[in-house]
């Protein structure tokens, strides 16, 4: 400020620094932090300090990865659960397709994935040649989430062995193979799987396959269904005079009488769809029928089951066996 000649300085007034960011509970105490106030107020129980700890508190160190730590690697990859993992860049560009691209990797670059480290020591075991890598071992869970990495970032060895692997898992886990082959347009699969297809509802296929494939599965699936009607139009055609007739040998036992043993069949297929669409478990599943037939001592029984077995073997054998659809 400046009067008559003279200048006028007043002093600034300097605001003490900010205590540092606290690191632990105690330090939170001591500098008598107001967040801790607030927090302990609206949570009195002792829960409530070890929240506001794990909040505040610093991260761990990294760990870094006991078979994939070479010193004159290029590229460390960062796990979900903080590990470490350093890989050659020639090996990377070698074995996967989309690591690099995706993430626009150069030398000496760090890259942070979303899967953990028991998933990626498994992947990273198929950048290397001098490593055996056993996916049988594997419990289904872990085997598809490696798969689905391998698929991610396009570790091409890595994507035919885990799907030759998973392959094993169709009968136990039909419904996330399902989703597996869906997501990464794996048809082959989707092909091979369609007995657990024709087995399931069609309010949860709804919910996988996309909108054009589950049409043409509609179509695909009514074909079937056509069969199991036209099985039960046969067993009630030889039920009709056949269980009103006593002088036939069978009314003595009736649970052994053609269209009782149909019926259960009829019931199997309409629960398990799918038995008619394997021949050797059908024919297997005939043989049990014929022998029990043969048992009662009746003739008709007899000709009755021989003209059933005869319609339903011409109806499947003419019927595709695969579902086949190209997913977009």
């Amino acid at each position: 400020m400046t009067s008559r000649g003279k200048t006028t300085v007043f002093p600034l007034t300097i605001e003490p620094l900010p205590p540092p960011r606290p690191s632990s509970f105690e330090t939170m105490k001591e500098f008598n932090d107001i967040r801790l106030k607030e927090f302990v107020d609206k949570r009195s129980d002792e829960s409530a300090v070890d929240v506001l700890y794990a909040q505040f508190a610093p991260p761990n160190p990294p760990k870094t990865s006991s078979r994939f730590n070479s010193q004159d690697a290029e590229i460390t990859v960062i796990s979900s659960d903080n590990v470490l993992f350093r890989l050659h860049k020639m090996n990377v560009q070698v074995t996967s397709g989309n690591l690099i691209r995706l993430n626009k990797l150069e030398t000496n670059d760090f890259l942070t994935l979303v899967e953990p480290a028991e998933v990626l020591e498994i992947l990273f075991e198929f950048l290397y040649p001098d490593f055996e890598t056993d996916l049988e071992r594997l419990e289904f869970d872990a085997l598809l989430s490696v798969a689905e990495a391998a698929e991610k970032y396009g570790v091409f060895y890595a994507m035919s062995h885990c799907t030759f692997c998973l392959r094993k898992h169709s009968s136990s886990h039909p419904a996330e193979l399902l989703r597996f082959a869906v997501r990464y347009r794996k048809e082959r699969m989707l092909a091979e799987l369609t007995p657990a297809l024709l087995d399931m509802e069609l309010d949860e296929i709804i919910n996988i396959l996309p909108p054009t494939a589950f049409g043409e599965f509609c179509l695909f699936r009514d074909k079937w269904m056509k069969v199991l009607l036209k099985s039960t139009a046969l067993i009630i055609e030889t039920s009709i005079e056949h269980d009103q007739n006593k002088n036939y040998p069978c009314s003595k036992d009736p649970q052994t009488q053609v269209a009782r043993r149909l019926k259960t069949f009829f019931d199997n297929a309409i629960a398990k769809p799918s038995l008619l669409l394997n021949p050797e478990r059908l024919s297997e599943t005939f043989s049990q029928l014929e022998a029990i037939l043969v048992g009662n001592g009746c003739a008709w029984c007899k000709d009755a089951f021989e003209t059933f077995k005869e319609s339903i073997l011409d109806e499947v054998k003419n019927l595709p066996q695969n579902f086949a659809v190209e997913l977009y």
